[in-house]
């Protein structure tokens, strides 16, 4: 798939990336306002709705996995993008309310085979280093497409207009067409073994589903391992701007340039330090990470007690979200490369679709968690997050213990 002289994936996948980041971006963070303005859906129908969503795929990550393989990855991954483009075009029309929140469901449903098949389109690509610089380009591509969209959403949705939040969902659903386009110039030159590989994943685990995946060497240990930091992610992406304006005091703009830092560092850093590390084991990069996560929580709970200082509590949350991002920076490529080495040929999709349902729990559990504990105490609510990254830590170092899948060289 990827040509001469150009990395583990080609410009143009990784261009089509940055075009789907780009709507996502606009998308994402103002999803909720735009069914609350738009749709006049209740903030709890959403919830709700979302939180069954996420619940079905969880008990569904295998079966999706095994459609998905059967499929093929790119083929999926197309079809994904192509259904998502209308879908969302509809979105724009004031619809009745059980059919918006079907409309809901199934896009959550398509966002979770669109990454099934991104993460199986890699794996069934590269492995070992080449799988961890891959994943590493993805992540980079989409973060700037999201730091874009999200500015180019802010300005949009800054009127709270129906008018400018129709457009963001508009413009999603142009950026998952020209996505679509992109890809379908792509699928001839990935596709040569999909054949073969679509009847071993039918013959090696139609039987298995998720048991026989969690029972692969290490597996059930990343899964894990993955879970908890999941859950560190979707905290920091969900509660930290409230945290750091209602219970830390800062204005506006500072959160906002804390928040910032997030997308910046991992613009800035994530390819050099990936290929810099890429040869080094993921379970010990994971561990790395997971006590940057660790000490990033203990830093973020230090915010609030400084609020009547302002400079030292903006000094405090910027170092704090510096940390947490070189985490993830280390973790995402790490983790997503190494559960690519652990898949057997031909179970790649079913494989990244149970790893994968670490965010479909974390979606479930974090919003009841982690609210009934800021609630209680936002000191309490940063060390329940230092522990939690001590515990993916912790699973990471028994993971490091177990033995490590062969892989091609770089």
């Amino acid at each position: 798939m990827s040509g001469p002289g150009e990395g583990p994936l080609p410009r143009l996948f990784v261009s089509a990336m940055i075009v789907d980041a780009v709507g996502s971006g606009m998308f994402m963070p103002f999803a909720l306002l735009y069914f609350v303005r738009v749709q006049d859906l209740g903030v709890g129908t959403v919830g709700t709705a979302l939180t069954v969503a996420n619940l079905a795929l969880i008990a569904a990550s295998a079966p999706l996995g095994r459609l998905v393989q059967t499929y093929g990855s790119m083929r999926s991954l197309i079809a994904g993008n192509a259904v998502r483009a209308p879908l969302f075009v509809l979105y724009a029309v004031a619809l009745p309310a059980p059919v918006a929140v079907g409309a809901l469901v199934l896009s959550a449903v398509l966002d979770k085979a669109v990454w099934v098949s991104l993460g199986a389109t890699i794996a069934g690509l590269a492995r070992g280093p080449r799988a961890r610089r891959a994943f590493s380009t993805v992540g980079w591509a989409r973060n700037i497409g999201l730091c874009l969209g999200s500015l180019v959403g802010g300005v949009l949705a800054s009127a709270q207009s129906a008018t400018g939040l129709r457009v963001i969902v508009l413009v999603n659903a142009a950026s998952f067409a020209v996505t679509t386009v992109v890809l379908l110039r792509l699928r001839g030159q990935s596709g040569a073994a999909a054949p073969a590989a679509r009847k071993d994943a039918q013959r090696d685990t139609a039987g298995g589903g998720a048991l026989r995946v969690l029972r692969l060497p290490g597996f059930a240990l990343l899964s894990a391992a993955k879970t908890c930091f999941t859950v560190c992610a979707t905290v920091v992406s969900m509660f930290t701007g409230l945290y750091l304006v209602d219970h830390a005091g800062l204005d506006g703009w500072a959160a906002g340039t804390v928040l910032a830092v997030n997308g910046g560092l991992v613009v800035l850093f994530q390819q050099s330090l990936v290929k810099r590390t890429a040869d080094r084991p993921a379970p010990r990069m994971m561990l790395f990470g997971g006590a940057l996560y660790a000490a990033s929580g203990l830093g973020f709970a230090l915010i609030a007690p400084l609020q009547d200082a302002v400079l030292p509590a903006v000094t405090v949350a910027l170092v704090a979200m510096t940390v947490y991002t070189l985490g993830e920076i280390v973790i995402a490529p790490a983790s997503d490369g190494y559960a690519a080495d652990l898949a057997e040929p031909g179970t790649e999709a079913t494989c990244m679709s149970v790893y994968q349902s670490s965010w479909s729990l974390a979606s479930v559990v974090v919003p009841v968690a982690g609210s009934w504990l800021l609630v209680a105490s936002a000191s309490a609510f940063w060390i329940a997050f230092a522990a939690v990254a001590l515990l993916g830590t912790l699973l990471s170092a028994l993971l490091a213990r177990t033995r490590a899948p062969v892989t091609a060289p770089a």
